[in-house]
């Protein structure tokens, strides 16, 4: 499984491009940038895209992609998620109010965007992929996710949350997970900002990696507010921890 960075940002300025990861050249982890991080020849490649939850940053690659699909004919995607984010997406942007509603053109049979809602703490297969949605705890309803190859070798990705239960808990337990992608948006010294607005500072997400005993997973740290990048990095090299590193826009995991 390959998994290249397309965005990894808390906000799109400058060189910073939103949350997106594309895995294996068909499946896309959130929306936050899609066309202006792919050439047109990919867009036919991408199958589904998986969301985590409906804030802008997380969607806004997908208005233009459909868009762009909807100029170049024969081709739909699905929009895969729980259920309530969904029905968000349908009520409040696909509603030809804030953007066309591209589950019905060019026709309700042959639609752009496709939905498919999945169970929470359930794996659902998407081709050569399951993914188990958890929900986490932020201002808006949203899901993590569990994403395996068919091997069972897989990875976890916290999406926009501030301290949550049982998305740790899984973690615990899940098995062959290489490492896990976790949101933390803020420097420590505005913690109760980042607690307001459902996100973690380093020292969340530690006090969440040593509570629910992780401390030997390999963590990725996305999300960051770019004006406080070096801030957070900073942070991190003190504490010691060599299990967390900076997520990188535009490098490749693979597993």
């Amino acid at each position: 499984m390959n998994i290249k960075i397309l965005g990894c940002s808390g906000n799109y300025v400058g060189r910073h491009r939103t949350t997106c990861f594309l895995i294996d050249e068909t499946l896309l982890i959130d929306a936050g940038t899609i066309t202006d991080s792919l050439p047109r020849k990919d867009f036919r490649k991408i199958k589904r895209i998986l969301v985590t939850h409906t804030h802008m940053d997380h969607l806004k690659g997908l208005f233009p992609f459909v868009d762009e699909l909807a100029m170049m004919g024969e081709h739909n995607i699905e929009l895969v998620s729980a259920a309530p984010v969904l029905d968000i997406i349908t009520n409040n942007l696909l509603n030809n109010l804030i953007w066309p509603d591209f589950t019905v053109i060019p026709s309700a049979n042959d639609a752009i965007i496709k939905l498919q809602d999945i169970p929470l703490e359930k794996l659902s297969r998407l081709d050569s992929v399951s993914v188990k949605p958890i929900l986490t705890t932020h201002t808006v309803y949203t899901v993590g996710y569990v994403v395996r190859q068919q091997d069972g070798e897989g990875f976890m990705f916290t999406a926009d949350t501030g301290p949550t239960k049982r998305f740790w808990e899984l973690a615990h337990d899940e098995k062959s997970i290489h490492f896990i992608i976790a949101d933390v948006s803020f420097p420590d010294r505005l913690k109760d900002l980042a607690l307001i607005s459902g996100h973690m500072t380093p020292s969340i997400l530690m006090e969440m990696i040593d509570r629910y005993g992780l401390g030997d997973r390999t963590f990725y740290v996305t999300h960051i507010k770019p004006i406080f990048g070096r801030e957070i990095v900073r942070e991190f090299v003190r504490s010691g921890r060599h299990n967390i590193r900076i997520l990188k826009q535009a490098e490749t995991l693979t597993i």
